[in-house]
């Protein structure tokens, strides 16, 4: 373990200095900042707003958050509070975060290097002055909540602002060249391209971690999933269905948003009732369930929603409409 001498005397004067209706607002923007609000907002975006978009912020994020793991379990300083015992007191969450954030390293933090690429990114690419100040305000909300909460120091949230803000300016930046470059790759080469990139970087965050298998170490299989899904589903959505994500009111985007989410659960989860007994979730076939299981869960919502929708005509298809996008 690597003790950094960050400011614990800060996190101190804020745990000791709490105020109930502060503290629930920072959960909540906690809450915000959590990758399943990311993943749930995403969703949104490729069914209601801008395929290209949510493609690419998804794999922004993904890509940010599997390195912020990948840091944490290379630079290996503790939480606030773990070293002397006092965290259970001092930490403003529930109890069942408290066991998995425990287990977890400190520097740099998720929260903020992940709300700093997705937003920055995003604020880059709109000219909507509202949305701008929003995006603002969530990523310095979202940081400030990890050492108000007790569970980051705040040199942790500094340092996920550079890194999450360096890849969001580096994906402005080369994005549309790496696409055009990833397009004109074979689309099985893309697939194996993206499995073995998965593989290696589950093998290198537990390889990291000691061969130990736990949360840090169980994220790389939902991240990779997700992004191996996106991999499969995409060129074949463009292909078979190329909806308008345009097309529609209102209440055929949300109806859209309801059936793409419906579609994922139900892989998701009986997949997981299935391949539970199988293998635990800390062996590495376990692992490899779990990979599988959520890459089948965006493959049903990128692929097989947008079929169900578009059969229910909540969606208009590009080539129906006129329009196409570019690739992504």
């Amino acid at each position: 373990m690597i003790h950094l001498h960050f400011n614990l005397q800060l996190v101190q004067f804020l745990a000791d200095h709490r105020e109930i209706w502060l503290t629930r607002f920072f959960l909540l923007a906690s809450l915000i900042g959590s990758a399943r609000t990311y993943i749930f907002l995403m969703i949104f975006l490729y069914v209601a707003w801008d395929k290209r978009l949510a493609i690419r912020l998804s794999v922004l994020f993904l890509l940010a958050v599997s390195l912020n793991d990948v840091l944490k379990l290379l630079i290996r300083n503790p939480r606030p509070f773990v070293a002397d015992g006092t965290y259970v007191k001092k930490w403003a969450v529930s109890a069942a975060q408290l066991k998995v954030l425990v287990a977890e390293y400190s520097t740099p933090s998720a929260h903020a290097m992940g709300s700093a690429a997705f937003y920055s990114y995003f604020l880059a690419l709109t000219r909507n002055r509202t949305l701008r100040v929003l995006f603002v305000v969530a990523i310095l909300c979202i940081g400030a909540s990890r050492p108000y909460l007790g569970v980051h120091y705040a040199e942790d949230v500094l340092m996920g602002w550079a890194m999450g803000l360096f890849m969001a300016l580096a994906a402005i930046a080369y994005a549309g060249r790496l696409a055009e470059l990833w397009a004109k790759l074979p689309y099985g080469l893309q697939i194996v391209i993206t499995v073995a990139a998965s593989v290696t970087a589950w093998l290198v965050t537990a390889a990291l971690n000691g061969g130990r298998i736990d949360s840090q170490v169980q994220e790389q299989d939902a991240y990779w999933g997700f992004v191996t899904g996106i991999a499969i589903a995409c060129p074949l959505e463009r292909r078979t269905v190329d909806f308008d994500s345009r097309s529609g009111g209102a209440v055929a985007k949300l109806l859209r948003y309801a059936v793409c989410i419906a579609v994922m659960a139900v892989v998701l989860f009986p997949l997981q009732f299935a391949l539970a007994p199988l293998a635990a979730r800390t062996a590495a076939l376990g692992c490899a369930f779990d990979y599988l299981r959520y890459t089948a869960a965006v493959v049903a919502g990128m692929l097989l929603g947008p079929l169900v929708f578009t059969k229910m005509r909540l969606a208009t298809g590009m080539k129906d409409s006129g329009r196409h996008e570019k690739a992504v």
